[in-house]
């Protein structure tokens, strides 16, 4: 598997002051090892578990783990909590992935269109960018073979559930090719799993991730859809080859996640009533799902898009031959924002996409926006800009 990893981690040392914390084990040593303030010093904070206002393990605090696990065994996912880390956001899980596999010019493999903050990401290490082209319900199965077999890829970045930015939700056999293909080619899967809690249909199919048998793979989780976004806590499980690896990828960058918002998580994870707030939480981005299905319909009537079964965003084709990019500062400039989708490809764009979020605007407000930009998409294609 070494041979998938980028060069710079035969750089990445252990600090020697967490790995004495590790072995001490949560026992009462007298530590002369890491800078640990007094703890007399500190002030109280309410609810927070005895100890928690000190410096934490990398990994995360193995109670969350242990819930994680639970929650990945929930979507046909078996990892233990050894395996689990806790990240600030899964974002970092982005960052932390690139680190390990993508050298300069190292080819990766991403859907096109895909999210757009993993491309910058991406990039930024100089990965060499292979699209495997979506629709509605995900990659054909046959358009996989061919981008692996194209690509020579050391790395497939996929976001295969409530996908972002078109809301597909990959196909049983679309998620079969892609594990078989990678464990035949020894190709790492870091798999984007954001919105698994945000579906309004039956349950998806089980995750790439829970099917690869002899590759490497990354599987990413949030809790800012699920839960609250500004505690910025999401987590990576991992194949046993890869999690050492990325521990101290994560030590190296921030040490630890934040203990306070691991413990109000690990309080949502536990909170019996959960259940019932997520069933809201559903029954209400199902209601403005709903709502912007309509306006869309009223205010773009010749667009082409499909309605999301989960996730929080729509995908529509507003224009046949204008690049949005070109109409965005007007929007702008008229009091709404959008993403135009041409930003949201690794390579070349079909022009006149959008990524269209529903689920913050209140009903009024999102229809407004709409009626807006409905306008200036007129104006600007009968401008030719």
């Amino acid at each position: 598997m070494s041979s998938i990893l980028s060069e710079r981690i035969s750089r990445l040392d252990s600090s020697p002051v967490r790995e004495i914390l590790r072995a001490a084990g949560g026992r009462d040593l007298l530590s002369l090892a890491g800078g640990l303030p007094a703890e007399e010093s500190f002030p109280s904070f309410p609810g927070l578990p005895g100890g928690w206002t000190q410096y934490g393990t990398t990994e995360g605090e193995l109670p969350l783990r242990k819930e994680i696990s639970k929650l990945l065994l929930g979507r046909r996912l078996d990892c233990p909590p050894d395996r689990i880390l806790v990240l600030n956001g899964s974002q970092q899980g982005l960052d932390l992935a690139a680190k390990l596999f993508v050298d300069r010019g190292t080819p990766v493999l991403c859907e096109s269109p895909t999210y757009l903050a993993a491309l910058q990401v991406f990039r930024l290490f100089g990965a060499e960018l292979h699209g495997i082209p979506i629709g509605p319900h995900g990659p054909d199965p046959e358009a996989i073979e061919d981008a692996v077999q194209k690509s020579s890829a050391r790395m497939a970045y996929l976001v295969p559930t409530y996908q972002n930015p078109t809301g597909a939700v990959w196909s049983e056999e679309a998620r079969e090719t892609m594990a078989l293909c990678a464990d035949e080619r020894g190709l790492a899967v870091l798999e984007d799993d954001p919105y698994a809690e945000i579906g309004f249909g039956p349950p998806p199919p089980p995750p790439v991730c829970s099917r690869i048998r002899r590759t490497s793979w990354i599987y990413l989780g949030s809790f800012s859809k699920s839960f609250v976004p500004g505690l910025r806590l999401g987590f990576l499980a991992a194949s046993p080859d890869l999690i050492g690896h990325l521990e101290r990828l994560k030590q190296a960058a921030d040490l630890h996640s934040n203990r306070l918002s691991q413990a109000l998580v690990l309080g949502d994870l536990v909170d019996p009533a959960r259940p019932s707030r997520l069933a809201g939480l559903r029954s209400e981005y199902r209601s403005r799902r709903d709502a912007f299905d309509s306006s869309l319909r009223r205010h773009f009537p010749d667009a082409t898009w499909s309605r999301p079964e989960g996730g929080l965003f729509f995908w529509a084709r507003l224009s046949r031959h204008l690049d949005l990019r070109s109409a965005f500062q007007m929007a702008l400039d008229a009091g709404v924002a959008f993403l135009p989708g041409e930003h949201c490809h690794p390579g070349e764009a079909e022009p006149g996409w959008a990524r269209l979020n529903f689920s913050h605007c209140a009903l009024e407000d999102a229809d407004s926006a709409l009626e807006i930009l409905a306008r200036v998409v007129e104006t600007a294609n009968s401008r030719g800009t």
